[in-house]
């Protein structure tokens, strides 16, 4: 993936706001981080555009 496409962006459903895929990238990678302390489940994103 190269810069620019990370750049793009997409509206959110949950956050009511659009987002780029960096930030995808980077929320999928917190939702990891919690799963693996054992703080809660870990639901895989489903893009929905």
């Amino acid at each position: 993936m190269d810069e620019e496409r990370l750049r793009e962006t997409v509206q959110h459903p949950r956050l009511k706001r659009p987002v780029s895929y960096r930030t995808l990238i980077r929320l999928e990678a917190y939702k990891l981080v919690r799963h693996l302390l054992g703080m809660e489940p870990y639901e895989p994103l489903k893009a929905w555009w």
